[in-house]
């Protein structure tokens, strides 16, 4: 496990907003958790080289992860069970990744709950917007907060 939680005095509105976002990287693959987290050094990540420790990592609320990028193939879990496991203990955003370009394979992890498929290999242009899911998804969480707020207001 990998943890880069830089910052800098200096950072302004929009990297103090990226570094406050933290990515849970899942890959088997040393040198791609590399590419991965070197594309995502403006923002907080973490990694996980096994489903299972994954899995863990998420548990733990206390790291503060945001969202998941995982690779489909994994060799201690099928990333489809990865994904449904994600899903059945957090609301988390879920991306994948894989060689495998089979429309197939992208339409299924799509259905299953991931909110993205990336083909590999990655590119700068595919990371450097991903920030937007986590932040769509706290836009929506504090819509709720509210909504829900209002609405025990109202019952008082």
């Amino acid at each position: 496990m990998n943890s880069d939680k830089g910052s800098s005095s200096s950072a302004t509105h929009t990297e103090s907003y990226y570094r406050d976002i933290c990515i849970l990287i899942v890959d088997f693959d040393p040198i791609y958790l590399r590419v991965a987290s070197g594309m995502l050094r403006a923002l907080t990540y973490e990694d996980a080289h096994r489903a299972m420790e994954a899995l863990e990592m998420i548990r733990d609320k206390d790291l503060g992860i945001d969202m998941v990028l995982i690779e489909l193939h994994m060799p201690d879990m099928s990333g489809f069970d990865l994904l449904n496991e994600i899903k059945r203990i957090s609301d988390l955003f879920v991306l994948v990744m894989s060689f495998d370009r089979s429309e197939n394979v992208i339409l299924i992890s799509l259905e299953k709950g991931a909110y993205f498929y990336f083909t590999k290999p990655l590119y700068m242009e595919d990371m450097s917007d991903i920030w937007q899911y986590v932040h769509t998804r706290r836009h929506q969480q504090q819509r709720q907060r509210l909504e829900a707020e209002k609405k025990e207001a109202a019952a008082l």
